[in-house]
């Protein structure tokens, strides 16, 4: 455990993905068998641990330390998952802390009446740093910068193996991952591949030095729809609906899954909720809709009503039994038209024009990101990627609202930012940071000074501050009281000198809103959102 909890540690001061991804590749390469495979659980998000709720970190904290210093440590703190693991008292034995082998299983195998017990047990036998760790496993928090993805990405660097090959059999495995660890060291063969989801073209970022050069004749672009990127795998009579991580959500979706009926093959697509049950094509609803189906575990014949999906697809994997990655793209486009004409619950993306010097930033100007596919390239992830050509950033003025401490897998807090709508501040988002350390410190010490409420690890300030704000779009909000959210917002820069009512309106962001809108957390979608 104390190994793993060093990980933790690691990957959340970690400043890039690749830093992570090799950290995660040092620790798979040295840990054992089966320690490593129920990390490689945790990080790849295949083990539900989340156990214990923060109140009952509150509660056993309160039964082992006095009064008053746990009021003080929570108000310092702000978090009583970080609090509990801090104030525990030793024992004054040596630390033996338990095996990971031991904790993730029975975590993920206990109730929440029973966890906080075992939780106790453990932290009674750790020191603070697997306590921290400890904590934020049982919360459910463990490496929330980690997506499945970048976890099989670090296991493929950790053996020089073909991430391919290990997405193809991924589902078929179950942890700690015996046969799979066993394999990509030589001691058995690969594990039998099953029926299901097959390894997504990823997608890279084009940058202006790369754009001026491609040369677009080559090339076909699509619109980078906002929302859920899936796979459909109807093969054998059996039909699956995948997220793009991977991860099997059938059940929440059945009215795509009925879709799929009499179809056979693989197709590549983004799934989003519909407006209305005209189609195809059909018309996107805002993201709250998705969400909501999103955040159910099954659907109710009523959510099925009020909020019917749909999948616009783009490329098509297997065509019956036929494995067509290998054709070129305007062969797989022509099969899927074919496939999938005027089949309910399925449109296709339109393909754009790429025509003039301004074919990539006239789109990027009006908030359009483009994804470009070369004409005659394969479908091989292990080869080739498709290119993003993301729409241009947008910044505004903001006040800063509040602010809530990040936990391990975090990279920092995140602080809620604010619009001005009749004068009054409006929440518009919650916001990252990447300020150098010393801008950092010298926002925490203007925090401290002008907290004006607590809930919970969130601190309220007082609106004096504002904030230069990058975002990449805008989306209805309506659970929000300015009905509004920004996507993918960050802090670029402090403005430490302007007054409070230096802040934009809110109705800058009016007239702009994005549509269709984006759905949801990177950590649900695929890499660059619906792609």
């Amino acid at each position: 455990m104390r190994a793993f909890a060093a990980l933790l540690d690691g990957l959340a001061s970690a400043p890039s993905p690749a830093v992570r991804v090799r950290l995660m590749a040092d620790y798979l390469g040295r840990a054992r068998d089966p320690e490593r495979g129920w990390a490689l659980a945790v990080l790849a998000g295949g083990l539900d641990t989340a156990r214990v709720r923060p109140a009952a970190f509150r509660a056993l904290a309160a039964a082992r330390v006095d009064g008053e210093l746990l009021r003080l440590s929570l108000e310092f703190v702000g978090d009583p998952v970080e609090t509990a693991a801090l104030v525990w008292p030793e024992s004054g034995a040596a630390p033996c802390p338990p095996p990971l082998a031991e904790v993730a299983p029975a975590l993920a195998g206990s109730s929440r009446q029973a966890a906080p017990g075992l939780l106790a047990r453990w932290f009674d036998r750790s020191d603070m740093p697997v306590r921290r760790a400890l904590a934020h496993l049982s919360a459910g928090r463990a490496a929330r910068d980690v997506t499945p993805r970048v976890a099989r990405t670090a296991l493929a660097s950790a053996f020089a193996a073909d991430l391919g090959a290990i997405e193809e059999v991924w589902h078929g495995q179950a942890p700690p991952y015996g046969p799979l660890f066993a394999w990509l060291e030589g001691r058995a063969p690969r594990p039998e591949t099953v029926a299901g989801f097959r390894p997504l073209m990823p997608v890279r970022p084009l940058d202006d030095a790369a754009a001026a050069d491609l040369d677009l004749s080559g090339y076909r672009a699509e619109r980078q729809w906002p929302g859920l990127r899936v796979q459909l795998v109807a093969e054998a009579g059996r039909q699956r609906l995948y997220s793009g991580s991977g991860d099997d959500i059938s059940s929440r979706f059945p009215d795509i899954v009925a879709a799929m009926e009499g179809l056979e093959g693989v197709f590549d697509g983004v799934l989003m909720a519909a407006s209305g049950p005209d189609g195809p094509p059909y018309g996107p609803a805002p993201p709250e809709a998705l969400e909501r189906r999103l955040g159910r575990r099954s659907a109710t014949s009523r959510l099925l009503a009020e909020l019917p999906a749909f999948v616009r697809l783009f490329d098509l994997l297997f065509d019956g039994a036929d494995d067509i990655r290998a054709l070129p793209l305007r062969q797989r486009r022509a099969r899927l038209e074919a496939r999938i004409a005027g089949r309910p619950r399925f449109d296709l993306s339109p393909l754009l024009a790429l025509e003039g010097p301004e074919a990539l930033d006239a789109p990027s100007r009006r908030g359009v990101s483009l994804v470009l596919k070369s004409a005659d390239a394969p479908y091989l992830p292990g080869g080739s990627s498709w290119l993003v050509r993301k729409a241009a950033p947008r910044t505004v003025r903001a006040l800063l609202l509040a602010v809530r401490p990040g936990g391990i897998g975090e990279r920092g807090p995140s602080y809620s930012v604010a619009l001005l709508r009749d004068g009054a501040p409006v929440s518009v988002g919650d916001a990252p940071s990447r300020l150098d350390k010393a801008e950092r410190d010298r926002l925490d010490r203007w925090i401290r000074t002008r907290i004006s409420g607590r809930y919970g690890p969130v601190r309220a300030v007082e609106p004096g501050l504002i904030l230069e704000v990058v975002f990449e779009a805008v989306r209805a909000a309506p659970r929000r009281k300015s009905g509004l959210a920004l996507v993918s917002p960050e802090i670029r820069r402090i403005l430490w000198d302007l007054p409070a009512d230096a802040a934009d309106s809110l109705q800058r962001l009016t007239a702009p809103v994005s549509r269709p809108p984006a759905a949801g957390r990177a950590s649900r979608s695929s890499p660059s959102g619906s792609r």
